[in-house]
């Protein structure tokens, strides 16, 4: 495990998850650039141990992020590297699979992190803000192509234009997250979700998530020609055979 510098970020690794959760609620988990360095240092951990294949992301407390934290990113010296866009850059590489449990406000960067991941889960009372515009800046982290992508160009608009709040449930019906869960069932359905996903073939999942996330990018020919040779390709591996004999010798016993 690396060491972490800015005592704000917890980390636990159980059946092969990695929980990586923001601990600043008093802040409401606003991410500072010592913050955004030790995730950084976290998916680079996870990336190369065989022994994680799913990394859980939460926060502690009221809200799961309200973004960037304003002062200190005003506070930063001229020429100190940019932290937020390292962790971006990461978030966006990471080869295994990603859940996001968010609950109350996830504002900025605390939303637009979740494009990057697989599967979100959000409690009833989630809220997904996106204020660019009102900083006087512009959609950050690849959200302009994304969500226009996802939502449909309206719906963007309505949340990095005119920066209006999505509730929960216009971020399910928007395509932003997968479920709604009441409060006290959105760690257990995280967790579920992130331990049923470490159970599947490795190589499995992270070649679907890859050929899922470069499909925006290509024309659906080259997409068919691609999944089909990976199809060949790994019924012919270990984990595929594993698993077919597995349910071979279950359906006969």
């Amino acid at each position: 495990m690396p060491t972490l510098e800015s005592g704000l970020i917890l980390v636990k690794n159980t059946e092969s998850v990695m929980e990586i959760s923001l601990n600043r609620p008093d802040k409401l988990n606003a991410l500072t650039a010592a913050m955004y360095w030790d995730l950084v240092k976290l998916l680079k951990a996870a990336e190369e141990s065989d022994d994680i294949r799913v990394v859980l992301f939460t926060g502690e407390g009221k809200s799961f992020s309200a973004g960037n934290d304003l002062m200190d990113f005003l506070n930063a010296a001229p020429g100190e590297p940019p932290a937020a866009a390292a962790f971006i850059d990461a978030i966006h590489e990471f080869p295994k699979v990603m859940v996001g449990a968010v609950q109350g406000n996830a504002v900025g960067v605390g939303t637009t992190m979740l494009l990057h991941m697989d599967l979100v889960v959000a409690s009833e009372d989630a809220k997904f803000v996106t204020p660019f515009a009102d900083l006087g800046a512009v959609p950050e982290a690849g959200s302009a192509k994304l969500m226009p992508a996802w939502m449909g160009y309206q719906r963007a608009a309505r949340m990095l234009l005119l920066c209006e709040p999505f509730s929960a449930a216009q971020a399910l019906e928007s395509g932003l997250i997968a479920e709604v869960v009441k409060r006290e069932e959105l760690e257990a359905t995280a967790r579920r979700w992130a331990v049923t996903l470490a159970k599947k073939p490795p190589r499995a999942l992270r070649e679907s998530k890859r050929l899922m996330r470069e499909a925006i990018n290509k024309p659906l020919h080259e997409v068919v020609k691609e999944d089909l040779a990976l199809f060949g390709e790994l019924l012919q591996g270990d984990e595929a055979k594993a698993v077919i004999a597995a349910m071979v010798s279950k359906s006969k016993g």
